[in-house]
Formats: C-alpha cells, structure tokens, sequence
C-alpha cells in the first residue's frame, strides 16, 4: 500500500505535468516561428502559468 504523501505527491507531479503539457502544446499552436530562444522562453512560461493553474485549483477547494 502506497503512502498517503507519496500518492498526493504524484497526483499533484501529474498535475502539474499535464497543466504544463496543454500549455506548451497551446503555445506552440499559437506561434509562426519557433527558433530556441523561443522555446525556452515559452516551456519556462508555460510551466509558471502551470504552476499558477494548479495552486488556483488547490485554493477554490476542490481536491
């Protein structure tokens, strides 16, 4: 049987794992031109919004 704050800990690495893929994947949709300057600017900003997408969820409740 699994930890109660490992399986938190995953659920929320999940989380946070498919917020920032749905981003990156939008963003890359969005953009003509991708060159690597572009790139690292855009997973670095997806994952802050990411980020702030998962504490948003966490702060309205639902869990």
């Amino acid at each position: 049987m699994a930890h109660p704050m490992a399986t938190r800990a995953l659920v929320a690495g999940g989380e946070l794992l498919a917020w920032w893929a749905a981003l990156t994947g939008l963003w890359i949709v969005l953009i003509s031109a991708v060159d690597t300057l572009e790139r690292v600017t855009g997973t670095l900003a997806a994952l802050l919004a990411a980020c702030a997408a998962c504490a948003a969820r966490r702060a309205s409740g639902r869990r």
